[in-house]
């Protein structure tokens, strides 16, 4: 058998990725980014309503490191951080609407 070209392997890999996104949409299966979008809006929500904002630095400098060793630039990571923790704390539903999931 002849080896697949990187193209056709490529088509293929799109192919079952999207089948894969089809599954998890019909089975309402949250992904590691929704996941992690809750669990972080959570944390933040909680550590405002008990006025720890020592534990939301902390938080910060945790995520913000984490950032920077990936490549990021810090003073960018630190003001998106910071952008989120204002939002959160004015807003109790931060997120998009996801419709499809309300079937």
């Amino acid at each position: 058998m002849a080896r697949q070209t990187l193209d056709e392997r490529n088509a293929k890999q799109r192919e079952r990725q999207q089948r894969l996104r089809d599954r998890h949409r019909a089975e309402r299966r949250p992904d590691r980014d929704d996941v992690a979008r809750a669990m972080l809006f959570w944390t933040i929500s909680s550590y405002l309503d008990q006025g720890r904002q020592d534990w939301i630095e902390e938080l910060a400098d945790a995520v913000v490191g984490v950032l920077v060793d990936q490549g990021f630039d810090e003073r960018a990571a630190d003001e998106v951080f910071d952008d989120l923790v204002d939002r959160y704390a004015r807003d109790d539903r931060p997120f998009r609407s996801k419709p499809h999931l309300r079937g």
